[in-house]
């Protein structure tokens, strides 16, 4: 197929909404497939689809098609085996549509966030350097023009100057180095970015993201006539973060002990204590898959409002310290100006 890309999160969300619609529409995937290559202008997106045809023509399951462009995440391989297996492509395409646009829009915003205090600071090095390369040097210059000496305070006063520039010039020249070596990093080292999601793995928000996960498969695959224990089986498959493997983990391995349902999941701490009383009405009710994509639903809510929350808090958390950085300039250009009014006058 030539070079791989890997596609966007707004390239995914736009696939899988068409591909949800075709399905659901009673075409099949591979005509749809087929008519969105004849369709689509973009060279990349021609080959991509064409790779899709030659595979399922060969015998492979969509599932093995996707997976062997090697141009789509993991969690989407995943969630389609599910789809596939269930019978319920069109809502698991459709609910990764909506996935990905949500992604898409997370990400939007934090570029957006990022653009105006970057040039910020790219603008305050730049100023720094030529303060403190070109402009101090020059009222050392004036003083040795005129003959003049500063004062033991005024003298204190341009050395402070001085000292204030160099620091915030060392101070944002560090941030920079860090950001730029983190960015690149993360990039083009696999163990770097493992360990990344590694520590973001742990973080609580982590945490509710595979809850909603984990609850949204179990919902897709209880709804298609699946037993408890299957269901849990091929949703553990799906999760990632080895926190919420390990509890489905134990949730099985207590449930094959003889462990109800309900107990197993309380006993292993999932879900919270509201999530896990409307999983005992669902269970008893009998209704347990409605329940598990509410579940799921106030999960995803929940993560979409802290994202959207750290998102809005970021632009004016960079404002402040390009603010701090603005200041020590100033700072350190009106001191040795100061120093140069108090001898002349």
């Amino acid at each position: 197929m030539g070079k791989i890309r890997h596609l966007t999160n707004e390239e995914l969300a736009a696939l899988c909404s068409e591909l949800s619609s075709v399905v659901s529409s009673g075409v099949t995937i591979t005509d749809g497939i087929f008519i969105m290559m004849q369709d689509d202008t973009d060279k990349y997106s021609k080959r991509l689809f064409s790779s899709l045809l030659e595979a399922i023509e060969k015998g492979s399951t969509i599932t093995q098609a996707f997976e062997s462009t090697q141009a789509f995440p993991n969690y989407f391989i995943k969630m389609l085996n599910i789809g596939e297996k269930t019978g319920r492509l069109d809502s698991v395409l459709a609910s990764l549509s909506e996935y990905y646009r949500k992604l898409s829009e997370i990400s939007a915003g934090i570029r957006s966030a990022t653009v105006y205090p970057t040039i910020l600071l790219i603008t305050v090095f730049a100023v720094m350097v030529l303060l403190t390369m070109y402009v101090i040097p020059i009222f050392n210059d004036v003083f040795n023009d005129m003959g003049l000496a500063l004062s033991a305070d005024a003298a204190g006063a341009a050395s402070a100057g001085a000292v204030l520039s160099h620091l915030a010039l060392i101070i944002i020249g560090i941030v920079a180095f860090f950001i730029i070596a983190g960015v690149m990093l993360y990039q083009l080292r696999g163990g770097f970015k493992r360990f990344i999601i590694r520590i973001f793995s742990r973080t609580s928000i982590a945490k509710t993201l595979y809850s909603a996960r984990f609850s949204a498969a179990l919902s897709m695959t209880l709804s298609s006539g699946l037993d408890i224990d299957s269901s849990m089986e091929m949703c553990e498959s799906i999760i990632e973060n080895e926190y919420m493997k390990k509890k489905i983990f134990d949730c099985r391995k207590a449930m094959s002990e003889g462990v109800p349902f309900t107990e197993a999941f309380e006993k292993t701490g999932i879900f919270s204590p509201i999530q896990m009383r409307m999983l005992k009405i669902g269970f008893g009710t009998g209704s347990l898959d409605r329940v598990t994509a509410q579940i799921a639903e106030s999960s995803e809510e929940k993560v979409d409002e802290v994202l959207q929350g750290a998102v809005s808090r970021f632009e004016p958390t960079l404002v402040i310290i390009m603010a701090l950085a603005v200041g020590f300039m100033l700072i350190s250009l009106i001191i040795p100006l100061a120093g140069v009014m108090t001898v002349i006058g």
